[in-house]
């Protein structure tokens, strides 16, 4: 209870100190020094009402009097008085000048409004409204970046040509044994410690099964296609023939379609009735493009055909790899049939498709046996150029023979020989069908 009486008593004393200080203290004080207090703020309202003087006779009359007034003569009331007659001519710009700040910071929260803040993940997610061939890789960063990625699920990267020869077994050890990946590779690359390092020999005869496999069945019909190659048979071939809007819609619809469940990927839209019905309708309108002698060429085996189709609609215009991504894990070994067109190197994983086209290329007409032996050659010197392959191969010798040395083998049958860069190049500035369209 006293501790209660003397907080109060200490808070009528702190009152009372400071009615002191406000009606006693402070009046003496302005009083002692009535002059220092009371000039700055005469010359204030002097600067305020200086603005003004151009435009009023009456700030004109003031500010002439305040010229033979001395501050300290004035009192406060008269002070008080002369401020707020200058702040009533200073009110006008300041609201102006508040109105103007008001309409820009309207203006900005506007534009502000307009303004999105997107991190990599959701910037690819809302480009992928605009840009529908983005969806397949929408929300799979993490995965596409990680090391799971590399060896394993429906977008594992490229195998190089060892560990294409690796997971085919064709490279042998001197017992004629098939290296295995733990013996050659540590964590997916070489190791020169590890035994299969210069120490391998390519088993042609394997490597040249493993790409007549790698070929692919014999072209036979659109029908006969799967439904994801009857897709981009379709839109390439739209494509080719001038219908780029065609093809660019049948692309994002299978795009936008794109599913990934379980490690399997599908496309709900290649199942549905009409959207075949629809491809059926552009296969049967751009027929004409199907008899030109870059397709006929190449309609021994799907592949290359389809590394044809690409390369003919390529005349039209841009049409990249990126329009048709959901491919890599729906089709693989289309994906780098057609990823590799255009350039001058091929992927180890469709040598074959590549050897093969190239040998029609140079025929001049479908090869309907595959003719691979490029392939193998391309991947033995791959091979002996990173340094897996012995310089010397002595097979295994089960039993003694005294049989006379074979004259030189002949050429393998299936190699196509022809003048060498006597297929120029693409220009389309020199294309006179180009120059006759219009868009």
């Amino acid at each position: 209870m006293s501790q209660l009486r003397d907080d109060r008593d200490d808070m009528l004393f702190l009152w009372f100190a400071l009615l002191v200080l406000i009606f006693v203290v402070i009046p003496a004080l302005y009083a002692a020094h009535k002059g220092s207090v009371n000039a700055p703020l005469v010359w204030l309202a002097s600067i305020q009402l200086r603005v003004f003087a151009p435009f009023s006779e009456e700030v004109r009359t003031i500010l002439e009097r305040l010229t033979e007034v001395e501050p300290a003569a004035l009192t406060w009331e008269q002070v008080r008085g002369l401020l707020r007659y200058a702040g009533s001519w200073m009110r006008w710009p300041l609201a102006l000048l508040l109105l103007l700040c008001g309409c820009t910071a309207i203006f900005i929260g506007r534009v502000g409004r307009l303004v999105r803040h997107f991190s990599m993940k959701s910037l690819l997610k809302n480009n992928a409204e605009s840009f529908p061939c983005l969806r397949p890789v929408v929300g799979r960063g993490k995965y596409l970046l990680s090391p799971k990625s590399y060896d394993s699920g429906l977008w594992r990267i490229a195998r190089t040509p060892v560990q294409f020869a690796l997971e085919q077994e064709l490279l042998l050890n001197e017992n004629g044994e098939a290296f295995t990946p733990e013996q050659a590779l540590h964590n997916g690359l070489a190791d020169t410690e590890l035994p299969a390092w210069g120490n391998a020999r390519l088993d042609e005869d394997k490597a040249l099964a493993a790409f007549q496999a790698q070929l692919g069945k014999p072209f036979e019909n659109y029908t006969a296609m799967t439904a994801c190659r009857r897709a981009l048979a379709a839109a390439f071939l739209a494509y080719a023939d001038g219908d780029k809007k065609g093809c660019v819609a049948v692309l994002d619809a299978v795009s936008s379609s794109y599913r990934e469940k379980r490690d399997r990927a599908t496309c709900p839209v290649l199942e549905q009735k009409n959207f075949h019905l629809n491809l059926n309708r552009i296969w049967e309108r751009h027929q004409s493009v199907l008899s030109e002698k870059s397709l006929r060429i190449h309609a021994a085996f799907e592949l290359p055909w389809f590394m044809a189709l690409l390369c003919r609609a390529r005349k039209k215009g841009v049409l990249a790899s990126s329009q048709f991504l959901w491919l890599r894990p729906l089709d693989r070994p289309l994906w780098y049939a057609l990823n590799q067109c255009g350039g001058r190197t091929a992927w180890v994983e469709s040598l074959a498709p590549w050897a093969h086209y190239k040998a029609e290329e140079q025929a001049g007409q479908a090869l309907t046996e595959p003719h691979v032996a490029l392939a193998v050659t391309s991947l033995k010197d791959s091979l002996s150029a990173q340094g897996w392959l012995t310089d010397i191969f002595i097979p295994p010798m089960f039993e003694q023979s005294f049989t006379p040395a074979v004259e030189q083998a002949e050429p393998v049958s299936d190699m196509v020989y022809a003048a060498a860069e006597n297929d120029p190049e693409y220009d389309a500035n020199d294309d006179p069908s180009l120059a006759e369209e219009h868009y």
